[in-house]
């Protein structure tokens, strides 16, 4: 049953929604990789733990927001060009936290503590969950 009532604007509102969130974490995403290496640079290991942590609770937060108005966005009968302009926010944000996962699983690597790669796996499951989304909007061609 959807959440909202009917509503002709409702696809719009959902795509808008999904694209604001995926810029919204993407800026995330840079500012804290940005302070993380600030704070890497300058030996603050407790710096980087917390920036590197805050995005991956924020990421996954995020995720199953996006996750959620998917949902709803496919049961408000979207046309072709919203269903695109929502897989490109989520192809987007997607391709963000690869990034991020794969350069905090490496800072892991190095030899960084225990929630630095834990934060790097959870980011590597929002990254999944979000091409997993992706497959589900991506307009047929």
């Amino acid at each position: 049953m959807p959440r909202f009532s009917p509503n002709p604007n409702r696809p719009d509102h959902l795509v808008a929604s999904i694209v604001a969130l995926a810029e919204q974490t993407n800026r995330l995403a840079l500012e804290s990789a940005l302070e993380a290496a600030r704070a890497d640079s300058l030996g603050k290991v407790t710096t980087v733990v917390e920036q590197v942590c805050r995005l991956a609770v924020g990421a996954g937060v995020a995720a199953g927001e996006i996750a959620w108005l998917v949902s709803e966005l496919q049961t408000a009968q979207p046309t072709d060009h919203q269903l695109g302009e929502a897989a490109v926010a989520v192809s987007g944000m997607q391709s963000a936290m690869s990034a991020v996962a794969f350069a905090v699983g490496e800072v892991a690597d190095r030899g960084g503590p225990t929630e630095i790669a834990s934060s790097a796996e959870a980011l590597r499951r929002v990254a999944a969950q979000l091409e997993g989304l992706l497959q589900r909007i991506q307009p047929c061609v």
